[in-house]
């Protein structure tokens, strides 16, 4: 196969300027479609789909200058409530939590089946059967996470994680004129 050829061979960066000067940066793949749009309550959300539309990727930033979510059970709590939902329509019916091991920040996840899909494949287009929902929490800000796709094996469902691993960051803002 093609060894070397991974989606993230080239990449649009993407900048968003959060809230209290957190801003973060997305490498998005090339051929990905990117979309970001901002609610009545600020709250941003990014949108992040594949050309063949096999994931998308739902993201979204909430300021928490407590750090609430950056302990494990915070995570755990949250995650649980965002996803209920979920959940409860799931072939699953409970939390497999996992860790995210983001390169920066901490997180958590986990990974449903749609049980009202599953009785009719193959998936309409449109519909996902597979949900991954989780957070990503760093200093002063953490974002909430909803991945749909169709399995969790494929190379777009791997570079949507790997933009949750590896992406999403923030970079210090460069101190000192530019030249």
């Amino acid at each position: 196969g093609m060894l070397f050829a991974g989606p993230f061979v080239a990449a649009k960066v993407e900048t968003l300027d959060l809230f209290q000067d957190h801003r973060v940066f997305i490498d998005v793949p090339e051929t990905y479609t990117y979309a970001s749009a901002r609610d009545a309550r600020g709250v941003i959300t990014v949108r992040i789909t594949d050309p063949g539309l096999k994931i998308e990727l739902l993201v979204s930033f909430f300021p928490d200058p407590d750090g609430h979510l950056a302990s494990e059970d915070g995570q755990r709590g949250f995650v649980a409530d965002a996803s209920q939902q979920f959940a409860d329509g799931s072939v699953e019916k409970s939390y497999d939590f996992k860790d995210l091991s983001p390169r920066s920040g901490s997180g958590m996840y986990c990974i449903f089946t749609d049980a009202s899909l599953v009785r009719k494949l193959p998936v309409p287009p449109g519909d996902y059967l597979k949900v991954t929902s989780g957070v990503k929490a760093w200093s002063g800000c953490f974002l909430v996470f909803t991945l749909l796709s169709n399995d969790t094996t494929s190379e777009q469902y791997q570079a949507g994680m790997k933009l949750l691993r590896e992406s999403f960051e923030e970079k210090a803002k460069a101190s000192g004129p530019v030249i």
